[in-house]
């Protein structure tokens, strides 16, 4: 039983990552180009961005939470 809570807590912690770093890592040369302009898109883009990174930080913390929880019950 602990094992499947750790391993929902490690996927929960690969998707927040995923999404924290997803702007990054999808970014097209389009993109950063346009960027570079500082235009509405840029702006709608990185506040994009952060909220992605602010909703990974969440599933981190919990990721991690659940983690522990799985560990505890473990011991």
């Amino acid at each position: 039983m602990s094992e499947y809570i750790i391993l929902c807590g490690l996927i929960v912690d690969l998707i927040g990552a995923i999404l924290m770093y997803y702007g990054k890592i999808f970014r097209s040369s389009e993109t950063i180009e346009q960027m570079s302009k500082h235009s509405d898109h840029e702006i709608r883009h990185r506040i994009f961005e952060t909220k992605l990174a602010r909703i990974g930080a969440i599933f981190l913390i919990i990721g991690f939470g659940i983690q522990i929880i799985g560990y505890i019950v473990r011991y």
